[in-house]
């Protein structure tokens, strides 16, 4: 091996070593170094103020009747095309807020983190009053039967981040709903 093929080599065994110490996650949890479940799609929904009940969405609906009674996590499972369709309804947030949605597996419990953050549009602000927000996503694949799932509020600007409900469904039975709030969302919410 001659002095240029030894730096080709070495600069190829670094690249190597930076790659396999990066940040990336590469397919493995953070939880002991197993291989991390099989990856899945999520389409995200979150809805203006005022929820998702005048908006036409196909994903799992509250009643308008009972809309403001309570905080809701709906869910719908389509055995079919194994697609889970989770939706919290009626979360009291700030008017004022840029919103997101995040579903990722933590071991065997699916991790639906809904995001609030300072509106960046308007330079971090928030408004004196208080909004009624649904946010949803449609879970790709997910298998039939009991289901782990964790809502995680994280309202950036107040940390930390707060588990709003932890528990198990089970798809097999098509549909259902958890009540998780069921504290007054008045004058925010009215029938």
């Amino acid at each position: 091996m001659n002095f240029s093929s030894k730096h080709i080599g070495a600069a190829f065994l670094t690249a190597i070593l930076i790659a396999s110490c990066s940040g990336e996650n590469s397919g493995h949890s953070s939880s002991g170094g197993n291989p991390a479940p099989a990856e899945f799609d999520v389409a995200p929904s979150i809805s203006e103020c005022g929820g998702f009940i005048n908006s036409g969405a196909k994903i799992p609906m509250p009643d308008a009747a009972t809309y403001c009674d309570a905080e809701r996590l709906l869910w719908n499972y389509d055995a079919a095309t194994k697609t889970l369709g989770l939706t919290n309804a009626r979360i009291m947030l700030n008017c004022c807020g840029d919103h997101s949605v995040n579903v990722t597996r933590d071991g065997d419990t699916l991790v639906f983190t809904e995001v609030d953050a300072p509106e960046a549009a308007a330079g971090g602000a928030r408004c004196h009053c208080m909004c009624v927000f649904d946010y949803a996503a449609d879970i790709i694949p997910v298998e039939s039967g009991s289901i782990s799932i964790r809502v995680v509020r994280d309202v950036t600007d107040a940390p930390p981040s707060k588990i709003a409900w932890e528990g198990t469904i089970d798809t097999s039975a098509g549909e259902g709903e958890v009540i998780i709030n069921s504290e007054s969302a008045e004058p925010w919410c009215m029938k």
